[in-house]
């Protein structure tokens, strides 16, 4: 499954042409058309001149077998072009991947090393995804260049970008927002607020079109939907749920539904295992409707796999978020229970309830703690931001309807 004379010509683009493509080793299935592209991307990193001494040197034995190899190479200017050669050298890279794929699929099923089927399919659906992105002839150093000018221009012509602002305007301030690839840790005691907190980033990044999953594991979807209606109708929570409500507030409420219910927002009560939550995301991911990741709360969740203690298990939960932020491109946020002693204090990253490697696997840890006399004043402290600056702010918390509130300076 190779074609020589593809490879040749692709070779002498790089040598003669200098050209830059990007490749893989695996790309060219000769042995010998291996080890010349090698001592090419060698020579490339250590900034030396690429010919055919300098790559003769590269190779050890053989030396005038690859000097006439080389010069047979030179002669494969008049074979295709660089457009046609690269197509068809990836088309058959893909379909060798492909065989080897499908062999180490047959082999894993056989020897029933496969611990959760179903996530090992999802990640197959997005390896393959990912062999067929590779097609297309990337461009030069200065076509690069030239793409990253026009790349500025545009940003100094449009608006910021506010996709992934939380809408709490001095914590946005702080962190730009939420961004792709990163854990963040919002950590409370009970009753602070943590679960109305993070919904109503949920609720903000939602109409601006980005598909959110939650997942809730103390709270069923009725009582969810409710905290977000009395958000944006004002009407007050205990009267949602007891049904004590005036003709104005019905119309408010149905009003509401209608907006809410057109939320790309997925909500997940049965997802209690962290197996379960990274098949879910994988699941939505690889059908584009996987944006944002939001998780109430960590403690609550539990690992298949066998540990000595809660504290590992929970150390291998977060890191398994903090993995799968990464893979997935997407930001993640997980909700943590606080130690008792914190509510005597200002928490610290060591009140992180059986924090483990928590506090390292995370980039962002955000507390929420009240230490003002007014009940309804909510100290948000950003005590951990791995590219950026720390900082407190405070926002008022209407408990009756779930919300909390910018406060102006």
């Amino acid at each position: 499954m190779y074609d020589g004379e593809i490879e040749k010509t692709i070779l002498y683009y790089l040598i003669f042409e200098k050209e830059e493509i990007s490749l893989k080793e695996r790309d060219f299935f000769l042995t010998k058309n291996r080890q010349i592209y090698k001592a090419i991307e060698e020579l490339k990193r250590k900034k030396e001149e690429v010919n055919m001494l300098s790559i003769k040197e590269k190779i050890e034995g053989k030396d005038v077998e690859i000097l006439v190899y080389i010069s047979e190479i030179a002669e494969s200017k008049y074979g295709a072009s660089l457009e046609y050669a690269y197509k068809k050298l990836k088309e058959l890279s893909k379909k060798r991947e492909l065989i080897k794929f499908q062999k180490e699929l047959e082999e894993t099923i056989k020897e029933q090393r496969i611990e959760d089927i179903e996530i090992y399919i999802e990640k197959l659906i997005s390896k393959l995804q990912k062999i067929k992105l590779e097609s297309k002839k990337e461009e030069n150093f200065v076509e690069t260049v030239v793409k990253a000018v026009e790349e500025i221009e545009k940003n100094m012509k449009k608006k910021e970008d506010y996709t992934f602002y939380t809408g709490f305007f001095e914590l946005d301030r702080l962190t730009d927002g939420l961004h792709e690839g990163e854990l963040t840790i919002i950590g409370a005691r009970p009753g602070v607020g943590k679960t109305t907190f993070s919904l109503q980033i949920a609720d903000k990044i939602a109409t601006r079109k980005k598909h959110i999953a939650y997942i809730s594991l103390e709270m069923s979807k009725e009582q969810i939907i409710q905290k977000l209606l009395a958000k944006r109708t004002r009407v007050n929570s205990r009267k949602i749920r007891n049904g004590d409500l005036k003709e104005e507030e019905i119309n408010k409420i149905g009003i509401a539904c209608g907006e809410i219910s057109e939320l790309p927002i997925n909500i997940l009560t049965k997802a209690n295992t962290i197996q379960q939550i990274e098949l879910e995301a994988r699941k939505m991911k690889n059908r584009n409707k996987l944006d944002l990741l939001i998780i109430d709360y960590l403690q609550l969740l539990r690992n298949t796999g066998n540990f000595k203690s809660r504290e590992q298990e929970v150390a291998e939960i977060s890191r398994t978020l903090k993995l799968l932020s990464l893979e997935l491109e997407i930001p993640i946020i997980a909700l943590c229970q606080l130690n008792r002693n914190a509510s005597k204090s200002v928490p610290t990253l060591a009140d992180i309830r059986e924090s483990g490697s928590i506090e390292q696997d995370a980039d962002n840890v955000i507390f929420l703690y009240q230490e003002d006399k007014e009940e309804n004043i909510v100290t948000v402290d950003l005590q951990k931001q791995r590219a950026g600056n720390t900082g407190k702010t405070i926002l008022k918390f209407n408990k009756v309807n779930s919300e909390f509130v910018n406060i102006e300076r």
